[in-house]
């Protein structure tokens, strides 16, 4: 394997900012701004509501009105994939939305055609509500919340009052948009459905990796050349370990090593490895750590930085890895399988290592047989399908039943990119921004739609989702980020298990949540836009807080520093949260 496709793992699952939902980067703390006068602002500019619980009344939802204004598509966030108040709120402000102000479809971050089959249910159509949540693959939205929100939908499209449709815009899994092109295929033009099952057998199981990642202040970096270093010892590691770097230019990721051509892998005593980076001027974000992208065991420990030659310490950073609590100011990320621990039984300085354990399971939702050919390049062979499927739309019945079967071949090629690691880009995001266009503009054009993602794919971040539909949409597009204080959320534990009992922290000086907090107001929505009437604020907003962000796993480093108001239009505020009342996994 090519250097260029092991770096994805990095590129891709760890992204180029914060707020993301895979990343456990920390950053160094920022300067915390003049706390009471933020709070004070807050407070004056909140828009309290009286609850998260979703009921008749939504009259206390009334300032969406003037947060929305004639926006089209206004998209919700969630701070953990596992919040239950958030996704009550989420239910509350979809019913204002299609009550009030006349959105009428509904958008959610799952598998495209999985999502579709839904709309079927929610328009009055027979099924069982729970088996299709289920059959969209996510165990985040087999909960109580989401359900309850569809038999919502489904009873106000009977009841006369309104419409509204329910899809999905990500393109993780393959099987139900290969099955969809092949019925076609196989009915009207058979000699192309071998291309649709050559692809499925390409699509291996996602690569898994382990990692503690951190993020460096720019400015001791940037315009700087940079020496990393550090000891690995490793034991049957399959594929590679390694230390790694990225620093991020606004334009394209402006320097990168992930030590993948050193080989270090199999089984070997400590040695120290070392890569140079010169880090561009104009970097606007750096980020560092370790990883482990394959089976195996590897170990860690004595990480040194030189800048320009001379040793770089900072206090927010264990590069020593000797902190029995766990590495300072490295966040963790395992997948399904992989854990990560300090180990007081091996160190090569000191007391103790960091330990990167893997042991991949199954991926849940891939059903693959068979074995590619070597030779086999899967992307042209995507892009041929879909062009031969362009040029006979005239045999494939209504432009809209070519436009679906179309869509669900591009969703193929999406998902082959995705595990190929033959992009460069945030294939992910990049993917459910064309899908989503395509609902919008395409299937459902002129309509006005509700987003519900987590706030790293709706906030306005280049390269993320809600970057690329801001860029698209303008001033038609509105993202509402989620955030809450304390409380429980639901999340993987290492990656494995899924809890509810996972604790929310406190919010930590210098954050929104603690600014929020000294409000006192337990539930509010607040227009960020405002903030650029008052410049301190506004500059607080852009440079100055950390905020928090948890994916689908559980974290210990919460918070991350963020442009906020560059991120979001406006934030929904809960003070105190539980967890989503979720089903488990999906049989």
């Amino acid at each position: 394997m090519l250097k260029f496709a092991r770096s994805i793992v990095v590129f891709v699952i760890l992204p180029l900012a914060t707020l993301v939902s895979l990343s456990g980067a920390k950053k160094a703390t920022p300067p915390v701004a003049d706390s009471a006068k933020l709070t004070a602002w807050m407070k004056k500019n909140a828009h309290p509501f009286a609850t998260c619980i979703p009921g008749d009344t939504l009259q206390d939802l009334a300032s969406l009105r003037q947060i929305v204004g004639d926006a089209r598509i206004v998209a919700l966030g969630e701070g953990t994939h596992g919040t239950r108040e958030f996704f009550q709120l989420k239910h509350r402000i979809v019913q204002y939305l299609a009550t009030e102000m006349g959105f009428n479809v509904f958008a959610i971050e799952a598998n495209l055609p999985e999502a579709w089959r839904i709309n079927d249910y929610v328009l009055g159509g027979p099924g069982n509500p729970k088996e299709l949540i289920c059959g969209m693959h996510f165990w985040t939205w087999n909960t109580q919340e989401v359900l309850d929100m569809i038999e919502w939908m489904r009873a106000f499209n009977a009841s006369g009052r309104g419409r509204i449709e329910f899809t999905g815009f990500d393109m993780q899994n393959p099987d139900t948009a290969a099955a969809i092109v092949n019925r076609y295929l196989a009915a009207h033009d058979p000699g192309w459905a071998d291309t649709v099952n050559a692809l499925l057998r390409f699509t291996p199981k996602p690569m898994s990796f382990v990692t503690a990642t951190g993020t460096l202040p720019v400015a001791d970096f940037a315009g700087h050349h940079v020496r990393y270093s550090g000891f690995i010892r490793t034991k049957d590691v399959s594929l590679y370990a390694g230390l790694w770097m990225r620093a991020d230019t606004p334009d394209s990721v402006g320097a990168f090593d992930n030590m993948a051509d050193q080989e270090i892998k199999g089984t070997k005593d400590w040695n120290r490895y070392t890569f140079d980076l010169d880090i561009p001027k104009n970097t606007n974000n750096i980020n560092f750590g370790v990883l482990m992208a394959s089976e195996g065991d590897a170990w860690f420990d004595s990480l040194t930085v030189l800048v320009d030659g001379k040793p770089w310490r900072n206090a927010d950073f264990d590069l020593d890895l000797d902190d029995a609590e766990g590495p300072k100011g490295l966040g963790q990320y395992a997948a399904s399988g992989y854990s990560i621990a300090m180990d007081d039984a091996v160190a090569k300085t000191g007391k103790r290592s960091l330990h990167l354990s893997g042991s991949p399971v199954a991926h849940r939702s891939l059903r693959l047989s068979g074995t590619p050919p070597a030779t086999m390049n899967p992307e042209p062979m995507a892009h041929r399908l879909i062009d031969h499927l362009e040029a006979s739309r005239g045999n494939m019945g209504t432009p809209t039943e070519a436009d679906w079967i179309i869509r669900n071949a591009q969703v193929l090629l999406q998902r082959t990119l995705l595990v190929s690691g033959n992009n460069t880009g945030a294939v992910r995001d990049s993917s459910m921004a064309a899908n989503f266009e395509w609902i919008a503009d395409l299937a459902r054009p002129g309509s006005k739609i509700v987003i519900w993602a987590h706030n790293g794919h709706i906030n306005k971040r280049r390269l993320s989702m809600g970057g690329y539909l801001a860029e698209h949409y303008g001033p038609q597009f509105v993202a509402l980020g989620f955030t809450a204080n304390v409380g429980t959320y639901t999340a993987l534990q290492s990656g494995r298990e899924l809890s509810s009992e996972n604790q929310l922290k406190p919010g930590p000086a210098g954050s929104f949540e603690a600014i929020a907090a000294a409000t006192h107001v337990p539930r509010f929505l607040i227009d960020l836009r405002t903030a650029q009437k008052t410049p301190d604020v506004d500059t607080a907003f852009k440079s100055q807080m950390t905020m928090r962000s948890i994916g689908a796993v559980a974290m210990n480093d919460q918070f991350f520093p963020a442009p906020i108001s560059d991120y979001f239009d406006a934030i929904a505020w809960v003070a105190e949260t539980k967890a989503s009342q979720c089903f488990g996994f999906c049989q």
